[in-house]
């Protein structure tokens, strides 16, 4: 059953939509030199489209090229003309088409369907139990959390989804988990590159997504986004974005976000609050969607070693973009142990503060506030960018901490680590690239040598989580170190076409150390550094 709220609540308006976006950006951009701000927009869009051949892409070169020629010669009401045009055409690109009836299709009838193909039943075996209801893939995607304050808060206010970022299957993984968790459907940033298949591409534009494309870098389209997303959240769609970026090339959690789309969280709850009106909060709820296995480590890990992510940011040849390893890792993934499991994490207002179930700003003691009182100037709400970039700031950092307290670690990151480590210690002179290149029998490690880091590092990290910074499952609640290392060991085996770890004798060896840094990697900030090089390449 639909929940009829936030974008579910009432018909959408698309060209109504686009008419509210230009005017939001025309006011957002008022007062500046308009000449500068489109004359920089065309020759980024020259520079991005240099040597297409693409009909559509062509003829909005022309487009610009044209405009250029005119910008030094243009009237101030000729520039805000062409304003408005750049950012129709951008919003017409950006804007989803978000329909209650596709939605309820799709979450209907796509579990049953994916688990019927990929548990490769009997077709009218596969059918009549899907009929039945008894086939589902809520066994391997789970929730935890903060889940009853959540589903309050969406009643309240309007709630924006954070979550981290490691795979291209981190959206539909989410929305499935939003779904058996009871809450409604949410509008959610996706990269226009996962656009380029026409049936996912209905699927998505109709459930909820709107299109980002990172190769736009300049300003223009920046403010044309955040416009759009203050926008949505002003109209009460709650809203799902990534504000690590992209995927984790490492495999580490986010520790830096791109604060962009998280300052319109505070300028939605600041027009509300200029407009009067009662139901304006704003809540980021920070979540962590957590695999024991990633469809693209692969990838992602060839990626940031190559440092290819500073100069190839969107990686496009990557294993989302294969149905067969798709379907593969799903049907690995579900004769797995571990699910993948999303934790709701506790709700954050704009500032930053911790929100009780009751929508109430919390102070250090516990005590609710209203939180207006920060934009306010002797009685009147008063407008401070460099004030709101501070108390931005403070929200994304209280999300970093949300991030670090509720990843889930499994075998595979603490032994990926724990191998690392060691043959760290066994080269104390080598560095990162130069232990990679190792020959394969100086990364065959012995067995009782390795379980001997596993005991030190499973000590430290269950003292954490029983202090409440990290979460454990499997083998790491209570396993000794032999049990861990055989469970991440058959785990390993299960996907990758490139094996991380092999059991040979009572030796344990690297046989692909770059895709165990992967794993290791996750592991980092709750134990001592794993392998550190230059940062992780976004």
């Amino acid at each position: 059953m639909l929940r009829h709220e936030g974008i579910a609540r009432e018909p959408i308006d698309d060209r109504q939509v686009l008419d509210d976006l230009v005017g939001g950006v025309e006011r957002r951009l008022a007062g500046e030199q308009l000449s500068f701000l489109l004359n920089d927009c065309c020759m980024s869009e020259e520079k991005r489209l240099r040597g297409t051949r693409d009909a559509a892409e062509l003829a909005w070169l022309e487009r610009l090229r044209a405009l250029r020629r005119r910008l030094s010669v243009a009237s101030d009401d000729e520039l805000v003309e062409a304003l408005g045009e750049i950012t129709r055409s951008y919003g017409e690109e950006i804007h989803g088409h978000f329909d209650s009836r596709t939605y309820q299709s799709a979450t209907r009838v796509l579990p049953a369907g994916l688990a019927l193909l990929l548990r490769k039943q009997k077709l009218w075996a596969g059918l009549s139990r899907g009929l039945t209801g008894k086939l589902s893939l809520a066994d391997k995607i789970r929730c935890s959390g903060d889940v009853a304050t959540f589903d309050r808060l969406v009643e309240l206010g309007t709630c924006v989804l954070v979550p981290t970022h490691l795979s291209n299957l981190d959206s539909p993984v989410i929305g499935f988990a939003l779904h058996q968790a009871g809450l409604p459907p949410m509008i959610y940033g996706a990269g226009i590159n996962l656009f380029t298949n026409w049936l996912l591409s209905w699927f998505m534009d109709h459930l909820g997504a709107y299109r980002i494309d990172r190769t736009k870098q300049h300003r223009l389209y920046k403010e044309v986004l955040k416009e759009y997303s203050t926008y949505a959240l002003e109209r009460r769609w709650h809203s799902l974005f990534f504000p690590g970026g992209t995927r984790s090339r490492s495999g580490a959690v986010e520790s830096h976000l791109k604060k962009g789309l998280l300052a319109t969280g505070l300028a939605a709850y600041q027009r509300g609050l200029a407009a009067g009106r009662q139901d304006c909060r704003v809540f980021f709820i920070p979540a962590t969607i957590n695999y024991s296995l990633v469809l693209e480590a692969e990838t992602l890990i060839d990626d940031h070693l190559q440092e290819a992510g500073r100069s190839r940011y969107i990686i496009s040849d990557d294993e989302f973009s294969r149905p067969d390893r798709v379907l593969q890792f799903v049907g690995d993934m579900l004769r797995l142990d571990n699910p993948i499991e999303v934790v709701f994490g506790s709700p954050l207002d704009p500032f930053g503060n911790p929100v009780n179930a009751q929508g109430e700003s919390l102070d250090p003691r516990g005590r609710a506030f209203d939180p207006a009182g920060y934009l306010m100037s002797a009685g009147q709400l008063r407008s401070d960018g460099q004030r709101d970039r501070y108390y931005t700031g403070i929200l994304a950092r209280q999300i970093l901490l949300a991030y670090q307290r509720d990843t889930i670690l499994y075998e595979t990151h603490v032994l990926a680590a724990a191998l690392h480590r060691v043959l760290e210690a066994r080269h104390p002179g080598l560095d990162l690239f130069a232990r990679l290149l190792l020959p394969r029998q100086e990364r065959a490690l012995d067995q009782g040598e390795v379980d001997a880091e596993l005991r030190v590092m499973l000590e430290e990290l269950r003292s954490c989580a029983a202090a409440g910074g990290v979460k454990l499952r499997g083998e790491l609640v209570t396993g000794r170190p032999e049990a861990v290392c055989r469970a991440a060991v058959q785990q390993f085996g299960r996907y990758h076409r490139r094996r991380a770890v092999v059991m040979e004798g009572t030796r344990l060896v690297l046989e692909d150390p770059r895709l165990a840094l992967f794993y290791a990697r996750r592991v980092e900030g709750y134990v001592a550094a794993v392998a550190p090089d230059q940062g992780d390449s976004r």
